[in-house]
């Protein structure tokens, strides 16, 4: 994809993110659920975290530093320290600093004097193919609270 259409590909994933969350009642965005042991904003934190690691792995890239992938055991700690660290979070917290990840990746996308194969996937892999996945997910569980 070009760039811009990442960008705007990003954009529209993360609304269509945050309308399902929407039709969520506030008071039920810390309810556990969504998936097993997780909330609504345990998964949009989730999602902010992993947006703001890409970041620092697109720059990585960008340095010819690449990191070697880590594990699945590696990345499924990860996500349940990411998940405790939310339960610590305000709503408005989760937001503001989920929405600082989203401007920082794009900023470090559009600073790209190319974008190779592996920031292509790493952009795509941690913005919008992940938020459409917890999308999903927040939808049902929005659909089941009617």
């Amino acid at each position: 994809m070009e760039r811009q259409q990442l960008l705007d590909r990003e954009a529209s994933s993360w609304e269509a993110l945050m309308g399902a969350v929407a039709r969520v009642p506030e008071a039920r965005r810390t309810e556990l659920g969504v998936v097993p042991g997780w909330s609504v904003a345990d998964l949009v934190w989730h999602c902010g975290y992993w947006v703001d690691d890409a970041a620092r792995r697109i720059e990585l890239i960008a340095a010819d530093s690449p990191e070697p992938e880590e594990p699945e055991a590696v990345w499924q700690k990860t996500n349940d320290e990411v998940a405790e660290q939310s339960k610590t979070m305000s709503w408005d917290e989760v937001v503001t600093r989920s929405e600082a990840a989203r401007e920082r990746i794009r900023a470090v996308l559009s600073s790209l004097s190319e974008i190779g194969p592996a920031a292509e996937s790493e952009f795509s892999d941690e913005t919008f193919e992940h938020y459409d996945e917890h999308r999903a997910e927040i939808e049902r569980f929005a659909a089941s609270a009617l």
